[in-house]
């Protein structure tokens, strides 16, 4: 009868509940941007005014900038799932790669929280330069702080994996 060590066993589950979380992650992401990108485009359709003004200029606005926010909702969609994939076919989530993908991430999220930002900042441009009403909210600065917070979130963790990865390669060498 083979003995197993406790902590091999326990090791395993984790991997296994990793690879498990990592599949729902990855399916998560391109589901999320598939979404973000039908949002945006429903968004993008101009409604009719009830005062009858002329919202075909905002229209326009939100159409020149749907192509790059879709982009960016791509980009960072597969920032995550390679992120998870390499995590999920590694031994250790240590790995010089893992913080760069991190980094990586971190980047394109900051990116596209200005990229989602920056269409009602024009509307509110336009709007103060032009007799059209301001009907957009003040959630394009809400947006792109959440954008660039979260992506410094990211690039902590990818600064405290790198040093993860320095710890590694220390404690396998003295080994």
């Amino acid at each position: 009868m083979k003995t197993v060590d406790v902590n091999e066993r326990t090791l395993e589950q984790e991997k296994q509940y990793l690879k498990k979380t990592s599949e729902i992650v990855r399916i998560e992401a391109v589901c999320f941007a598939i979404a973000l990108i039908l949002l945006m485009v429903v968004e993008t359709i101009p409604s009719v005014s009830d005062d009858g003004i002329d919202t075909s200029l905002l229209f326009w606005v939100k159409l020149i900038f749907l192509p790059f926010q879709a982009a960016a909702a791509i980009v960072v969609s597969n920032f995550v799932t390679r992120l998870f994939k390499e995590i999920e076919n590694g031994d250790t989530p240590f790995r010089y790669s893992i913080a760069d993908k991190m980094k990586g991430l971190s980047d394109a999220v900051m990116v596209c929280g200005v990229i989602f930002a920056l269409p009602q900042f024009v509307n509110q441009i336009i709007c103060i330069f032009t007799d059209l009403p301001d009907k957009t909210s003040n959630s394009a600065g809400v947006i792109m702080l959440g954008g660039v917070f979260l992506g410094l979130v990211f690039k902590a963790l990818s600064y405290i994996f790198g040093y993860g990865c320095k710890l590694q390669q220390e404690s396998d060498e003295t080994l």
